[in-house]
């Protein structure tokens, strides 16, 4: 059965006179370049905690802002994708990561906090604004396939800000490679202008009040299919986010392996993560089941992760490599299939700001993720064994989300509309 709902979404046709290859390639290069702007810092630890004389665990610090940041802009953002277009709103977030990553290059703990807010709110807002542009002009039957190349612009920025910005940084130093990210928003602020007009029509407007934070979530809550997924995928991201946070330390500090093997096996896991979020969105479209693939995804999540668990000793380490990526493939690729069946389950009118709550629980597992399971490491002594709680989480996710096919099919028996 498909357990895709009918929606009023999927009778909006996309206007001739708009390229969708267009709007895509807008839409993954902002999505890089959030990413890169979030990213910078961390890949570059080492050179900025010296310069600032703190430790490199700052860092950690760091990226909580950018992410509590993130979750506070993502419940505002459908209203102003609403007022003012998609577009507008992905150009006002490539200006706030110009003004963010200036701020951050001043070697000053007060300036890198302050652009590191703008930095997060900049990136609660793209997904939503790249959400309203997508679901208005990708094909029904090809939306899964659309969104998912859209998120690999995160696993392809994070690959991206960890070759370049380590050799601009030893170079030039560690602000200029925050100059260089700063350069590259600046441009695609400016070349999205071209296209603004055609994509943000003042006639399809709405001039929505900006409601408080709850009202948006309230939205989800309301749905019962979108509030169960909305908690599966901070299961995901609590997943996604511990799996690349301690790859390495665990590579290094447990299984003896090399700082550059111990990388190179991450660029692995971010490359099957970008290979795999167009695959799963592939699949979602051919199969017409898209909710069936991420329950086939966190199985996966589940399996890799007890097998790292309880018998990575006992595994060679080509095979443990192997799990690790067999996750890059499933915990780092589940992204554009989400995000594609929130806008399916969502009213037309109101996708960017669903999208836009949705996220907030993703942005909430980025932040409680890996928190748990640095606790959980110090309880079990090994990161090996607190991948129990990886794949506790992948279960948990599991569970939900056969909720919401069940929930979904029994609306459909009855004849309603989800969306």
């Amino acid at each position: 059965m498909d357990d895709r709902p009918a929606s009023r979404i999927d009778a909006a046709p996309a206007r001739k006179s708009i390229s969708l290859y267009g709007v895509l390639a807008e839409t993954v290069v902002v999505q890089a370049l959030g990413t890169m702007s979030v990213l910078i810092i961390p890949a570059l630890a080492p050179a900025v905690a010296a310069t600032l004389g703190v430790s490199s665990v700052f860092i950690g610090y760091q990226i909580t802002v950018i992410y509590l940041a993130a979750m506070g802009a993502s419940l505002i953002a459908g209203a102003l994708v609403a007022r003012h277009g998609g577009c507008r709103i992905g150009q006002l977030a490539m200006l706030m990561d110009v003004i963010g990553c200036l701020l951050a290059s001043v070697p000053n703990l007060f300036s890198m906090l302050v652009g590191s807010i703008i930095i997060g709110a900049s990136y609660g807002m793209i997904i939503p604004s790249s959400s309203e542009l997508l679901i208005r002009h990708a094909p029904p039957h090809r939306r899964s396939l659309i969104f998912s190349i859209k998120q690999a612009g995160v696993p392809v920025g994070g690959m991206a800000v960890g070759i370049i910005g380590p050799l601009i940084a030893v170079r030039f130093g560690w602000s200029a490679a925050l100059w260089s990210v700063a350069a590259a928003c600046l441009m695609v602020m400016l070349y999205s202008q071209r296209g603004r007009r055609e994509l943000d029509r003042p006639e399809e407007r709405q001039w929505v009040p900006m409601v408080m934070p709850w009202a948006s979530l309230r939205l989800v809550f309301g749905n019962p299919p979108l509030r169960w997924l909305a908690f599966a995928t901070f299961c995901f991201s609590a997943v996604q986010l511990s799996v690349v946070a301690f790859l390495v330390a665990m590579l290094v500090e447990e299984k003896g392996v090399s700082l550059a093997t111990a990388g190179l096996v991450l660029a692995g896991v971010q490359l099957c993560g970008a290979f795999g979020r167009v695959l799963w969105g592939w699949v979602a479209d051919a199969t017409g089941r898209g909710l069936s693939v991420l329950v086939g995804l966190a199985l996966a999540m589940v399996a890799a992760s007890l097998l790292v668990a309880v018998a990575g000793d006992a595994l060679p380490l080509a095979v443990l490599v192997g799990l690790f990526l067999l996750l890059g493939l499933t915990a780092n690729s589940w992204n554009g299939v989400y995000l594609s069946e929130v806008a399916r389950l969502s009213p037309a009118q109101a996708v960017g700001t669903i999208t836009g709550a949705a996220m907030f629980f993703t942005f909430t597992g980025v932040v409680v993720g890996p928190s748990l399971f640095s606790q959980f490491h110090t309880l079990f002594g090994s990161y090996q064994g607190t991948y129990v709680v990886i794949a506790a989480f992948a279960a948990v996710a599991t569970v939900l989300l056969m909720l919401v096919q069940r929930l979904v099919a029994a609306r459909l028996a009855r004849g309603k509309r989800v969306g």
